[in-house]
């Protein structure tokens, strides 16, 4: 490597540095603000009965803030574990990954709306459409990091399991099955669906990466012994 490809390279390592560490910070912000909605509640008479009725009152703002930490938390460590392949970036992807993060930002507002109104069907449906907005645009990140012509990943690297794109699919789809079922089942049954489905799809995930990793493993020795 000249000076000059040395230059780049720190250019473009400085630069992919900036918007993971913007990115982390806009996720810590809004996990952070999760937790704001659950405010202590007031209690008019110091008893144990009114304490006791005051926090059976919040569990809907538990339930939401449990369900929104819960998939934050999954979105950040798909972030962080699709741009550990990035060499560099170009305009394309600071804006989608930009568009993603709103997604992110918005995700406070949507939980407490459907935290407070969990009676509704609305404030879920708003609820779901917001995180199928990010399932999407996390999608659409790893498919521009996959294509060839933008050369932001090395060749070898784009079929790595990390970069699977059924993954990012499967909350959208969820979600999108959600809404579906909000026009049919009491609004308070949506909240169970995540609970029950994503331990589910956790187990499929397991098999399915220990299934692509073996595939890209046998690539991967294929590629080196043709090359020795």
């Amino acid at each position: 490597m000249d000076g000059n490809e040395k230059a780049q390279h720190n250019r473009d390592a400085f630069q992919l540095e900036r918007l993971i560490l913007f990115t982390d910070a806009v996720f810590a912000i809004a996990i952070t603000l999760l937790v704001i909605e659950l405010k202590v509640p007031e209690l008019e008479h110091r008893t144990e009965h009114e304490a006791t009725s005051a926090l059976l009152r919040l569990i809907p703002k538990f339930i939401g803030f449990l369900i929104s930490f819960f998939i934050i938390a999954i979105y950040w460590t798909a972030h962080h574990r699709i741009f550990r392949f990035v060499r560099h970036l170009d305009n394309s992807l600071i804006w989608l990954n930009m568009a993603f993060l709103l997604s992110i930002v918005l995700m406070p507002f949507t939980t407490a709306y459907q935290s407070e109104y969990g009676m509704l069907a609305t404030p879920w449906v708003l609820y779901s459409v917001n995180i199928i907005a990010t399932g999407l645009l996390q999608a659409r990140i790893q498919t521009y990091l996959r294509h060839p012509g933008h050369g932001l990943v090395a060749a070898h690297e784009r079929g790595h399991p990390d970069l699977d794109l059924v993954r990012p699919m499967m909350t959208p789809l969820v979600f999108g099955v959600s809404i579906v079922l909000a026009f049919f089942v009491h609004p308070w049954m949506l909240r169970i669906i995540p609970g029950i489905v994503f331990p589910l799809l956790g187990f499929y995930f397991g098999r399915r990466r220990r299934h692509l990793e073996k595939a890209y493993a046998a690539q991967m020795g294929a590629t080196h012994a043709a090359h020795a």
